[in-house]
């Protein structure tokens, strides 16, 4: 199963801290009304330049590759990862992912400035779906991954693609308060469990369905 299918996409408020010093306005920016199923490689290549597009494995699910496209594959901060639905012939694009170093911050909807971006806390992407959502206890395949967002405001982004978000926790916060906040469990982000553990996004998905 596609990872993305299970992910919700990770962003920073453009109020929030900046993955590095670059400001908020100086960073790239997606949104998925700029894609569709339909976009291919060919797309890609037009779009960002051909010599910035390859072919390459990418991360999948328990510890699998699958074939994608990396854009920017020498270039941490503006790197991004695509999968297709057709990997034989890199066409029906199936998801985008920002995760790494990558500054791209990705347009949540609300108002034309709303974004988020990787490292932005449980309490920004709560704000920015307006109410709480569910996500995956943290130590396992799929730890850290949004699970729904509860009918909040990310549910229904802008273009008809889907957002998704996996988040990592504190890496200084250990011992108990990670082994509760760990395992094949379901929390909502209210939890105090899971705030304990300080988590931050990690990885951003924006996802479109095979038919």
């Amino acid at each position: 199963m596609r990872m993305a299918s299970f992910a919700f996409v990770f962003l920073i408020s453009t109020t929030g801290a900046a993955l590095s010093q670059a400001g908020p306005a100086e960073r790239p920016v997606l949104d998925c009304t700029e894609f569709s199923r339909t976009t291919d490689e060919a797309a890609l290549a037009k779009r960002f330049g051909k010599e910035n597009v390859v072919r390459g494995k990418l991360d999948g699910a328990e510890g699998e590759t699958v074939p994608g496209t990396i854009v920017y594959p020498r270039d941490p901060a503006r790197r991004l990862e695509i999968s297709w639905w057709d990997t034989a012939k890199r066409r029906g694009l199936a998801d985008i992912t920002v995760k790494g170093k990558s500054e791209w911050l990705v347009r949540t909807p609300g108002t034309a400035q709303s974004t988020l971006g990787l490292r932005a806390s449980l309490d920004l992407v709560e704000k920015a779906n307006e109410k709480p959502f569910q996500l995956n206890g943290f130590g396992w395949d799929y730890g850290g991954y949004g699970m729904g967002w509860k009918g909040g405001r990310l549910d229904h982004p802008t273009g008809g693609c889907s957002l998704s978000v996996r988040f990592n926790p504190d890496p200084a916060v250990t011992g108990k308060a990670l082994d509760r906040a760990s395992g094949d469990k379901e929390f909502g982000s209210s939890d105090p469990v899971v705030r304990a553990v300080k988590p931050y996004v990690s990885s951003i998905t924006l996802g479109w369905p095979e038919k």
